[in-house]
């Protein structure tokens, strides 16, 4: 006669726990009392494995999942294995939940988990594993870790696994050294990845080298790689300032869908330095692109023909697109004196990639005009007080300009009694008014 048990296991995403429900060990106790002829001899077992499976994973295959609960055909066990093998599983961090049940016949017996995918998984890159390839790193973990893909859940043991299994890797090469977790993502941002460092030991970076460079002079890619030398070797800092202080090469010249590939480091032999790295990155460089317009959109208190002027590119001339940022960057101060403090300009690209030609759109965003509150000084007398707000040119009400003061400040320079001075201006900006009180501190040479 067959018989079925059912168990369930849960696993909270951040936590390495594991909830059980005591009810159904309470329930299949009194079962085993009412029931003893027919269940006895499977109380304790053992009993001999043969089916594994694992459903309700989207993530991962069924086949390594099942080889996740360590369980495979041909052991022998208990029923009481099986909740070994469920907390191997929800340890993991990697499902939500997880519920087994198993039905043994005779002296055998069968078992299917089924789980619930973690909320997040998160891609796992690794900065400086300089003495392995990118194969050698996911197959060494891989080897150590259940269900490792290139992905890790946020929660629970695999990620600390990981680093025990890249600690292995490092001390089989005999590389003392250890192993950091680092999250990945923007400040105040979700966590966008992880990324794996080997600590405390100097990789200095000291040749660089581009393939694939055919449209510009790879001398000029190596020397705006030049702030990368000698640095320590970081495959993600490589990679942003590849696509973006190196990439520049190529967006001041038209080539706008130049891409970068993942840097490649090797160990050099020969190099007085341990552990020097020369990087190799491929760059797939694209078609070059040519200016067919500039609009204009948004409010401006400046006219769109005269911004138009501050511009240095031309329309049917390869696409300098590093000078249009530095150009629309150059603006701000245009607004500014004008009480536009919150100004913003930015330029739009649209790229015709049949016709090889960028269209941009300048967004301008002026805001809200804030003007003068309050000029407060501090530190002298009545009269001198009254002097040396009457010395402003810029009068409460006034749109608000902080650029004047250095005008101001040269003025009262040479109005101040001998042996005082004053301090630089204090500005308080008020959002709800749309005002900014200023505030000068006078005091003897010398004094604080």
């Amino acid at each position: 006669m067959p018989f079925t048990l059912r168990n369930r296991f849960e696993s909270k995403a951040l936590a390495h726990g594991i909830l059980s429900t005591p009810w159904l060990h309470a329930a299949l106790l009194a079962f085993l009392l009412i029931m003893p002829g027919t269940l006895q001899a499977q109380k304790g077992g053992p009993f001999h494995v043969v089916g594994v499976s694992v459903v309700g994973s989207h993530h991962y295959a069924a086949a390594e999942a099942a080889k996740a609960s360590g369980l495979k055909v041909g052991d022998s066990i208990t029923p009481k294995s099986l909740d070994v093998a469920a907390s191997r599983l929800a340890s993991l961090g990697a499902f939500a939940t997880v519920n087994y049940h198993y039905e043994t016949q005779g002296d055998t017996i069968t078992v299917v988990f089924t789980v619930e995918d973690a909320a997040q998984f998160l891609p796992c890159s690794f900065g400086n594993f300089i003495w392995f390839t990118p194969q050698e790193l996911t197959e060494g973990i891989r080897s150590r870790v259940p269900l490792f893909d290139g992905y890790a859940p946020p929660g629970g043991s695999m990620m600390d696994l990981i680093s025990a299994a890249l600690s292995a890797m490092l001390d089989a090469h005999g590389i003392q050294a250890q192993v950091q977790a680092t999250p990945l993502g923007e400040a105040g941002g979700p966590i966008q990845g992880i990324q794996f460092q080997v600590m405390g030991i100097p990789m200095p970076v000291r040749k660089i080298d581009f393939t694939g460079v055919q449209k510009v002079d790879a001398a000029q890619l190596r020397q705006a790689a030049t702030p990368l030398i000698n640095k320590d070797y970081d495959a993600n800092f490589i990679r942003s300032f590849s696509r973006g202080g190196v990439g520049a090469v190529y967006r001041q010249r038209g080539y706008l869908r130049a891409d970068f590939q993942d840097p490649v480091p090797r160990l050099l032999t020969g190099d007085p330095v341990a552990n020097a790295v020369s990087v190799t990155i491929a760059v797939s460089e694209g078609e070059q692109y040519r200016l067919k317009e500039i609009t204009w959109s948004g409010s401006s208190a400046i006219p769109y023909p005269q911004l138009a002027k501050t511009m240095h590119v031309s329309v049917g001339a390869p696409v300098n697109a590093v000078q249009i940022e530095q150009d629309t960057l150059a603006m701000l101060p245009l607004f500014h004196p004008m009480g536009y403090l919150n100004a913003d300009v930015n330029p739009k690209l649209t790229l015709d990639d049949a016709g090889h030609l960028a269209s941009y759109e300048i967004l301008i965003k002026q805001g809200d005009q804030f003007r003068l509150g309050k000029l407060e000084i501090v530190g002298l007398d009545d009269a001198r007080t009254k002097l040396f707000q009457q010395l402003s040119r810029l009068r409460p009400g006034d749109p608000y300009n902080a650029y004047y003061w250095t005008i101001y400040l040269q003025d009262v320079v040479r109005k101040l009694p001998a042996g005082w001075t004053v301090g630089n201006p204090v500005p308080t900006v008020h959002e709800d008014t749309k005002t900014v009180d200023v505030r000068f501190t006078f005091h003897p040479t010398g004094s604080k």
